[in-house]
């Protein structure tokens, strides 16, 4: 076996080798990094709800004819169906309003630490449960309840910490105080009045309102409100991509207004999907250049020891012992590539993932299982393809 590796791999050319391995291993690095990256984007992207499309919330615009009725422009049940079908619209609800007075006031031990100064008026909206984005474990309501959940917006909580409680004197309260306390509730109407006990369920980044459960409202609305049903002014609405220049013209041409600051995530998810698509791209496109080079350098090496196969061949050798060098030796190499391949990949997932955590974008990273098998199907699809035309080659060159 030594003799016959001597004397058929006597012609290889080193630095044509070094090449081909490089040229390999490179756009397998390549190939594997970007699947790993799109693996890992995803991930992040999925905790940080920036991926599978994103909510919008739109209205129409506030007109002169507006003021002058007192009331912002509303939805019809047509207008309503005709967003509801539009192309890459999903989901989509109507912001259900509380049509009477609230208000809420700290109470108990909390109540005499901040004074009788924090007191607000509120007012409520509801949205099917579909659309709510923090844990649903305490989001229930039943006639009967005292205790009535509710949501606020992230922002409305920040804006009342940095701004709101120093200017009037009030006491900063963390997240956590302020979801273990209870807080009177009162609401009115009808000449009616209520009071009942109201708890912070939870912080919403993705809804600018402050929610209750749908039954809570529906109870409210039916005793304290004045009865006749209100088409909603404002709706939300889950597309796949919300920038994208159909939907914007369909908003744009309808009046429609929507915070365009909301569409980032999703413009920047696109522009991500679009990236990691053409790094993948460009490794395929590289793994295919070296397989070619990489078979080339092999089909020349077996052409330079023609006479040697073929004088082996008419001795008695055979075809199998003849081609098992160069199996070998194609095994041996794209197995050092797979090995460079490999550590590059590791290496540029690891510079990935910290450059991510440096930007806040932490997440349970799923491994590098994905592209070490990734790496290892398309190492043996080259060496599978390499192997088969080698030893096709052998066998026309032993006739």
């Amino acid at each position: 076996m030594q003799v016959l590796k001597k004397l058929l791999l006597s012609h290889a050319r080193p630095v044509q080798l070094v090449l081909a391995l490089l040229g390999s291993a490179l756009g397998l690095a390549i190939l594997m990094a970007g699947v790993q990256m799109w693996v890992d984007v995803s991930q992040v992207l999925k905790q940080k709800d920036m991926l599978g499309g994103d909510y919008v919330v739109i209205n129409k615009k506030v007109s002169l004819l507006n003021t002058l009725g007192g009331k912002p422009g509303s939805f019809s049940q047509e207008e309503q169906q005709e967003i509801r079908s539009v192309k890459g619209i999903s989901d989509l609800a109507a912001f259900r309003k509380g049509r009477f007075k609230a208000s809420m006031e700290l109470s108990g031990s909390m109540g005499q630490i901040a004074g009788p100064g924090l007191k607000t008026l509120l007012f409520f909206e509801a949205l099917p449960d579909r659309f709510i984005d923090v844990e649903q474990g305490d989001w229930h309501w039943k006639s009967g309840d005292r205790s009535v959940p509710i949501i606020i917006p992230t922002d409305y909580f920040n804006l009342y910490n940095q701004s709101m409680a120093e200017s009037q004197q009030l006491p900063v309260i963390p997240e956590n105080l302020l979801k273990s306390v209870t807080f009177k509730l009162t609401i009115e109407g009808n000449g009616k009045t209520e009071e009942l006990q109201g708890r912070i369920a939870g912080f919403s980044q993705r809804i600018n309102s402050i929610l209750v459960p749908e039954k809570f409202l529906d109870y409210a609305n039916q005793r304290y409100g004045p009865g006749d049903n209100e088409e909603p002014s404002r709706l939300i609405l889950h597309a796949g991509e919300p920038s994208s220049p159909a939907l914007s013209a369909f908003f744009r041409d309808r009046g429609y207004e929507l915070n365009q600051e909301k569409l980032k995530a999703s413009r920047i998810n696109t522009l991500l999907q679009l990236v990691m698509a053409m790094v993948a791209l460009l490794g395929v496109f590289i793994v295919g250049l070296a397989l070619l080079g990489f078979l080339q350098y092999n089909q020349l090496l077996a052409y330079r020891s023609a006479w040697e196969i073929q004088t082996l061949h008419w001795t008695g050798f055979s075809l199998s012992a003849i081609a098992r060098p160069y199996l070998i030796f194609i095994l041996r190499n794209l197995l050092m590539a797979w090995a460079v391949a490999t550590a590059l990949a590791v290496v540029l997932r690891w510079y990935i993932s910290n450059s991510l955590a440096e930007k806040g974008l932490e997440a349970d990273m799923p491994g590098i299982w994905p592209a070490l098998l990734l790496g290892i199907f398309v190492a043996t699809a080259m060496a599978t393809i390499t192997l088969a035309t080698v030893r096709r080659q052998i066998k026309q060159l032993a006739r």
